[in-house]
């Protein structure tokens, strides 16, 4: 009889173990994701810098502070996705994309543009604050962001704007939603390009 039972044991737990190890092979591997930035113009000859601007912080809502990448299913619902998430912080991703843009974008205009955490004495700042920043693949990407100048030395705020961006997903990937996103982040930085071209 004890035989029996330590068979039986044996058994369930041999069946356990290979529905353990059915649903680990079954578990897809995460995948990581970063933005891109816009594409860069052409080269033009270097020039001395008349202003500097350093952009930072970049706020975020809670909900999004947080590697998984969200998607909208309707106006009362977010998902996440465990197994596709963002390669670091989404703030610092938002930071990187939006230097290396408005760099570009300010080419001939003789600023330089750096991350809040490396600009030293700058003259201006950019303060983004995200209010939304999600879709759905095949759908659409929404970007709802305040961003604001500051004259640093004085601390005085120089313009006060909000943009609200829909960019249109042109596939059912997450690489899509993706790069959707990354192209709001570039209508986003043209508009504040454009607030600092004013500044000289």
């Amino acid at each position: 009889m004890n035989a029996v039972r330590c068979v039986v044991k044996f058994a369930l737990g041999i069946g356990m173990l290979g529905l353990v190890l059915a649903g680990c092979a079954t578990n897809p591997p995460a995948r990581y994701y970063t933005l891109a930035p816009l594409q860069p113009p052409s080269a033009k000859a270097a020039s001395v810098p008349t202003f500097t601007v350093a952009v930072g912080p970049v706020i975020l809502p809670d909900l999004l502070q947080r590697p998984q990448i969200a998607t909208r299913t309707n106006d009362q619902q977010i998902s996440f996705s465990d197994f596709h998430r963002w390669a670091g912080a989404l703030a610092d991703e938002i930071k990187r994309v939006l230097v290396v843009n408005l760099n570009g974008l300010l080419t001939g205009k003789r600023a330089t543009v750096s991350t809040d955490d490396m600009a030293i004495d700058p003259d201006v700042r950019v303060v983004v604050n995200i209010n939304r920043f999600d879709g759905l693949p095949g759908s659409s990407v929404w970007l709802n962001a305040v961003w604001t100048i500051k004259e640093q030395k004085g601390k005085m705020e120089i313009a006060v704007n909000q943009s609200v961006i829909e960019e249109q997903v042109s596939g059912l990937e997450y690489l899509d939603l993706v790069s959707a996103q990354s192209r709001a982040i570039g209508h986003l930085s043209r508009a504040i390009a454009a607030e600092l071209e004013k500044l000289r």
